[in-house]
This record gives structure tokens, C-alpha cells and sequence, in this order.
């Protein structure tokens, strides 16, 4: 990491000249992330602030397997039924979208982007996939021109793959796989405004959706979320929850699957992209001869399985088992961020004027009886992101993000522990011994260990915290209804719904938990769908702009983010610690990343 910067500490490569700490210059070497001697302060950097990029110049190598470690089973391959796409892995490798991440405005490239934890990067971050341009003519109407020459790929010993043929993808596909997502319950596109969508084909290769301009943002999300299939696929078998009726026209094909245990991916021979930057620009991807899931619930087991070489990437490793991770395996190389979201913070109802929360005093108590600092030093390990809501900061939105230190002072004190102060605003408010309130949260165990954490400090001002875990299941449904009485737990900055302002307006299933309707907010909103997609940099503006009031308001109680760690073996090259290119798009990077087979069998592997 480079001092001031979240992503590379630079005090062994800077001694090897490998990073240059605070002005530009050329590298002339391969980049590697390395264990550093020891730890440098991280501050959140700030737009001026600009991330040097070391572009790798070792030749591509052709062949090798990369296998990656998975905590949960493989759920599913059809799209349409998984609307966090957090159970369809293979997806992603098998199948693509219209827009995609652009890997060359990553650290291979430009490094503009970071595409780290699915960090969601604007319109602007992307690049043409399926689709091969498009033109925005008027708000609400997008038109793709789509990529000729790309085919689904051909499986000889797959009956699916054989009825489509190897034929060519068609504009057509692309209207009926949108319209499919757009009518399907359970599918992202059907929760969100893209139910208002009509999405037609005018001639082969052209798609174009029309949207009312106040939900023209959810265009932007459904490109660059749902992937394409062939249509026949699910007329023929009505769904594809089978892993044998997989075709796609990505970079990979599924060859096997056993659940509970692994996916097998060979390369698909006839894929059409180039690598677009690096030593291997303008060569035919992918690199890999396959990609392999294992799937490994157990945390302890997944970390030995990378320490041994079993196992060659690793995301979301947490900050506590990255620091013995560095001790105990410091071959391996790393890329520190905050998680995006991942993180949670404490919901209220202030739509309900029988309740504390309507006031917003007591919400500014709240704060103030909440001991950031504590929970930074102790739960955190001494380094976290506290201003964490609405969104945290993440390099594709930096822009859109207000640093606490630029914020007003009256909101820098709510951040400040404050116990007494907090006491005289409850008494001021009407609330002088304080009051009792419920909080719902999942019942595993890190949870619960939080929110006792600030049930305590509450106490000291009164409050009276009452947990009502939930199993994370009910859970899910409780918060999608909207119907928790007064306090809830949940996610945090939810950067993927940054225009349309999801945490503190509007009604998704899982934004806005503090059931926020404001005027202020909803104006700035209308402006933000209105350049979302024309012009990124002026909603991100408009959003930054609007955040000195959101964070007056106190509307939420943010969770500290702490840091993250993907990890990944030496051997692994043209890495650089990414996971999604674009919206959970986990693992797309696989296509462009090679093994140093020499450098892996030197290492005894």
C-alpha cells in the first residue's frame, strides 16, 4: 500500500523502486502487492489524491488452472431467480452482459478504477461487452449497438450447447432475456424501476429500452447486472437451474459441477475479446486453460487451503486473519479496501411520530452516545472508515463521497463521543431517563456481538437496547416487508444504488431503513437520475453536495467500515487483488490473469 492510499503498502517496494510513493513515473517492472515490514497510516484519499499504477511487463502466459475458494454453494444458473447473484458464480465466466467493467481503466490500466468488493463503478467505468456501443438520446431511452461475430459457445458434449448451435448472439436475445428479467419474480430487474421498461429490437442488431425518466438509473443496473442467454434455453427447459443446460457466450465453458464441492471451467476456444491493455494487449483471451471453484464452508479450512497453495485467490479475507495471514505465509501477495456496503448501520423509524426517532435531537443523542473511536481501535483493529453512511468511500465513486474532515463542525461533533451532551439532547427532546427500544439484527454471532457493543454504550445515557435476533433468513424476508417496529440493523453504504439514493429514499426492499421521506432529498434525487447516465460526474457532484444535509439529519447510526483483504498467490499474474468489473460481476477478472507455471513449481507447488 502507498502512504495516504488504501490499496498498496509501499515501504518494501519503495525501497526497490518498484512504487513511487507521491509523483508519477513509468515502471519498468511487474507489479507486486508484498507483505509490507510494517504498518503505514491509511487515510481515504481524495479526488486530487491519484494512485500511481504499475503496469506488469512480463510476457502472457497461455494455459494453467486458477482455482478459487468459494464460502457458499453454487445456488444456481439462471439469473432470473437470484437477485443478489450471490449463488450464481459461474455465471459470470459463462455468460456476459451489454456493459461490463473496463479492465483497462483498472490497475492494468489507467487505475481509475479499483474493482474491489463489487465496487460498483459508474457508466462512465464501463465498456461495451455484448453491446458494442450505445448513445443515450434523450433521457430514457438508451440504444445498443450490438457486438457482431460473437457466438455462444460450443459444447460438443452438452445437449443444451448442441440445440443452440454455436450460433450468433442477436439483438433479439438481448429484448428477450431484458424482458424475461423485467417479468420474472425473484429477478433484480422485477424489485426496481426496470419493471417499467419497454425493451424492443428494432432491427438485428440493435436493442433499445425506454424507461419514465424518473427510473432511468435502473437501465444502468439492469446492463450492467443481468447476463444474456440463449432465449430458446428457457422455453425448451423452462428454467436453468440444471448446471448441464449452461451456454453462454463468455470466456468459459461449465464442464462439471458437484454440489457442495467444485465447478469445473474449461476455456472457451472461439471467445472473441482481446486483452485491451498490458504486456498482452491485442491478445485472444483467455489466458487460462480453466478455472476451478471449490467450495469451502469453513473459514478455517479455505485459509489453510490458500497458505498451502491448494487454493490461489481468496476474497473478502477480514483484517484479523489477514494479519496472520502476514505472518505466517508473507509469499503471498494482498490489496487492502473497505468493503462497499458490507457493513451495517442501525435503521430507525422516523416515519412514525409516536416514536423517539421523529426528532431529530435524539437522533443526534444517538450518535453522540455511540463511541466510534472505541469501536475503530477494538472491533475494527485500529483502522476503519467511520464515516460509513449513506455510502463509503470506494475509488469509482469518489466524487460522489464527502470525507468527515471536509463536513461541517456541528457534523464532526455527532462523530465525537459525547455522553453527557447526548443526555442533555434526549432531555431536551422530552426523553430526560432516557427511553426503551427494540433493535432487529440476523442472529449469527458477529451481529449480535455489535449491537450488544452499543447497547451498552447506549445504557450510559439511558436507552435501553432490546435484541431481537432473527435467523438470517427470516430475517431477509422481515426487512424486504418493511415492517420491523422501531430499530433495525442492516447493511450499510449501498454505493450499488448511489443515484437513486437508496439508503435514505424510496422504499427498495432493502434500502431506506429508516423509512426517510424528505424534500430536500428528493430534489437532489430527480437531479441525479437526470445525469446518472449522461453526465456521472455531475450526479456524483450533485450527490456530495447533498451530503452536509443528510448527515445533519443523522438518519442512521453508521457500523465503522473495517478494512478487507483479497489475496492471492505469486504465480497468479496481471492481478491485482480485483473481484467484480462492475456489478457483482465476482471473478469476471478470470480472463484476463495467467500462472507463471515456473514460478509456481520453484515455490513447490
Amino acid at each position: 500500500m502507498k502512504k495516504k492510499l488504501i490499496w498498496l503498502v509501499v515501504s518494501c517496494l519503495m525501497a526497490l523502486s518498484l512504487v513511487l510513493a507521491s509523483c508519477g513515473g513509468e515502471e519498468e517492472e511487474e507489479e507486486e502487492v508484498t507483505v509490507p515490514a510494517e504498518e503505514e497510516e491509511v487515510v481515504i484519499p481524495t479526488e486530487e489524491e491519484e494512485e500511481e499504477v504499475v503496469v506488469p511487463t512480463g510476457k502472457p502466459e497461455y494455459g494453467g488452472v486458477v482455482t478459487i475458494a468459494l464460502p457458499g454453494d453454487i445456488r444456481t444458473f439462471d439469473e432470473r431467480g437470484d437477485p443478489g447473484h450471490g449463488g450464481a458464480h459461474t455465471v459470470k465466466l459463462t455468460n456476459q452482459e451489454l456493459v461490463a467493467g473496463d479492465w483497462a481503466r483498472g490497475a492494468a490500466g489507467t487505475g481509475e478504477a479499483d474493482w474491489t468488493a463489487s465496487a460498483y463503478g459508474g457508466l462512465q467505468y464501463m465498456t461495451g461487452m455484448l453491446a458494442e456501443s450505445w448513445e443515450i438520446p434523450e433521457v430514457g431511452t438508451i440504444i445498443f449497438n450490438i457486438r457482431r461475430g460473437v457466438h455462444y459457445a460450443l459444447d460438443p458434449t452438452s445437449e443444451a450447447s448442441r440445440f443452440v448451435n454455436g450460433r450468433e448472439v442477436t439483438a433479439q436475445d438481448v429484448a428477450d432475456c431484458l424482458e424475461a428479467y423485467r417479468t420474472t419474480p425473484g429477478s433484480a430487474a422485477f424489485f426496481a424501476g426496470f419493471v417499467h421498461a419497454t425493451v424492443t429490437a428494432p432491427d438485428e442488431w440493435t436493442a433499445k429500452i425506454v424507461l419514465p425518466p424518473e427510473y432511468f438509473e435502473d437501465a444502468s443496473v439492469t446492463i450492467d447486472y443481468h447476463s444474456i442467454y440463449p432465449p430458446e434455453l428457457w422455453e425448451r427447459y423452462g428454467d436453468l437451474t440444471d448446471w448441464r443446460n449452461s451456454v453462454g457466450s463468455g470466456p468459459f465453458i461449465l464442464k462439471d459441477f458437484i454440489p457442495g464441492s467444485s465447478a469445473t471451467l474449461v476455456r472457451n476456444p472461439d471467445y472473441w475479446e482481446k486483452d485491451p491493455v498490458g504486456p498482452g494487449k491485442g491478445s485472444d483471451l483467455p489466458y487460462l486453460d480453466g478455472v476451478e471453484y471449490l467450495i469451502i464452508p469453513d473459514l478455517s479450512t479455505r485459509l489453510s487451503a490458500l497458505r498451502t497453495g491448494k487454493v490461489d485467490i481468496l476474497l473478502n479475507v477480514s483484517w484479523e486473519d489477514a494479519e496472520s495471514l502476514k505472518k505466517t505465509s508473507p509469499e503471498l501477495k494482498y490489496k487492502k479496501y473497505y468493503a462497499a456496503g458490507e457493513y451495517g448501520a442501525i435503521g430507525m423509524r422516523t416515519d412514525k411520530p409516536d416514536l423517539p426517532f421523529k426528532d431529530k435531537r435524539v437522533r443526534h443523542a444517538l450518535m453522540m452516545a455511540t463511541d466510534f473511536e472505541t469501536i475503530k481501535d477494538t472491533i475494527c483493529g485500529g483502522e476503519a472508515q467511520i464515516l460509513s453512511w449513506p455510502i463509503t468511500y470506494v475509488k469509482e465513486y469518489a466524487g460522489a463521497y464527502l470525507p468527515l474532515e471536509e463536513t461541517s463542525e456541528a457534523v464532526q461533533e455527532l462523530y465525537v463521543y459525547n455522553p453527557e451532551r447526548a443526555k442533555q439532547l434526549l432531555a431536551q427532546a422530552g426523553y430526560p431517563g432516557g427511553f426503551k427500544t427494540t433493535i432487529v439484527c440476523q442472529s449469527i454471532p458477529s451481529e449480535i456481538d455489535y449491537i450488544s457493543v452499543i447497547k451498552d454504550m447506549w445504557s450510559k445515557v439511558g436507552i435501553e437496547l432490546v435484541i431481537d435476533p432473527k435467523e438470517p433468513g427470516a430475517f431477509f424476508g422481515y426487512r424486504a416487508s418493511r415492517e420491523y417496529d422501531e430499530m433495525i440493523y442492516g447493511a450499510g453504504g449501498l454505493n450499488a444504488n448511489l443515484y437513486i439514493a437508496a439508503p435514505f429514499d424510496g422504499t427498495t426492499a432493502f434500502g431506506n431503513l429508516s423509512h426517510i421521506s424528505d424534500p430536500v432529498v428528493k430534489e437532489a434525487v430527480s437531479g441525479m437520475l437526470q445525469w446518472s447516465l449522461i453526465d456521472p460526474t455531475k450526479a456524483n457532484q450533485i450527490h456530495k453536495e447533498l451530503m452536509p444535509y443528510v448527515l445533519e439529519q443523522a438518519w442512521a447510526i453508521p457500523r465503522p467500515s473495517s478494512p478487507m483483504y483479497n489475496y492471492w498467490q505469486a504465480w497468479v499474474k496481471n492481478y491485482h487483488g480485483e473481484d467484480s468489473l462492475g456489478r457483482s460481476n465476482s471473478y469476471s477478472f478470470c480472463k484476463y490473469i495467467w500462472i507463471d507455471e515456473d514460478l509456481k513449481k520453484s515455490m513447490g507447488h
